[in-house]
């Protein structure tokens, strides 16, 4: 039972953060701002139709009708693209509108199920066409997302506010404010963490590769700079003792 009775040693760390994720909420949301994110990722919320549609091309009218009838035949899609030398692969468009279809897109999308469409006339020469899934229209409106977006917007203010904060909480710790000071006075938050560097899982503050950098490295007694974190957010540590 030697894990009841044993467990690594550990740096008893003192820390005040500032999140955006804490600072957020209060973060107020301007409607123009909010109308211009959703019109800058418009294709996330807005899109048209689109199908998933393969295109066997062939030399001229009479070869590709020639194809038609075999698959009318009973012979398969896959055995007229393996007598033309194609893998699936090579003949696969993807998903798309009617549009980028050009003059073989109403007849493709005339399809309401899977199937096959052509011959029908591409780009490329006369084509017959596998049309294998249909995509439905999506027309998301910004009242649907508004939250989302809106928390989006508040994430970035609160990023860029407490990016206004460094120089300032820097000075104040230079001048010996302690960490229970900026919490305090200042609004961080103020925790305690037994920090183990070979720790099995990382969650938390202890997730952040520069707090774990700088907790690493303090001295004991010790309160580092402001240290500013991935997501935007900072931390001052001080190393209280090893335990």
């Amino acid at each position: 039972n030697i894990d009841r009775f044993t467990k690594p040693e550990a740096r008893r760390i003192s820390y005040a953060t500032l999140l955006p994720d804490t600072l957020a909420p209060d973060m107020p949301v301007d409607e123009a701002a909010l109308k211009d994110l959703y019109d800058s990722r418009i294709d996330e919320f807005v899109a048209p139709e689109k199908r998933i549609v393969e295109q066997l091309v062939y030399p001229d009218d009479a070869a590709a009708a020639a194809a038609k009838a075999r698959l009318d035949a009973g012979e398969t899609f896959e055995t007229l693209v393996a007598d033309r030398g194609l893998t699936l692969e090579a003949i696969d468009l993807g998903d798309v509108t009617e549009a980028e279809l050009g003059a073989a897109g109403p007849g493709v999308f005339a399809l309401t199920e899977p199937g096959i469409a052509g011959p029908l006339q591409s780009d490329i020469g006369p084509a017959i066409y596998r049309m294998n899934a249909i995509l439905p229209a999506q027309n998301i409106s910004l009242d649907e997302v508004r939250a989302d977006l809106s928390k989006d917007l508040q994430i970035d203010s609160a990023r860029r506010a407490i990016g206004d904060r460094v120089e300032e909480l820097d000075d104040l710790i230079a001048a010996g404010a302690s960490l229970e000071d900026l919490a305090e006075e200042k609004g961080l938050a103020l925790a305690t963490v037994d920090y183990t560097a070979l720790a099995p899982e990382l969650e938390g503050i202890t997730a952040y590769a520069a707090f774990r950098e700088a907790a690493d490295a303090v001295e004991q007694g010790v309160t580092t700079d402001i240290i500013v974190l991935d997501d935007g957010g900072l931390v001052a540590l001080r190393l209280d003792e090893i335990v």
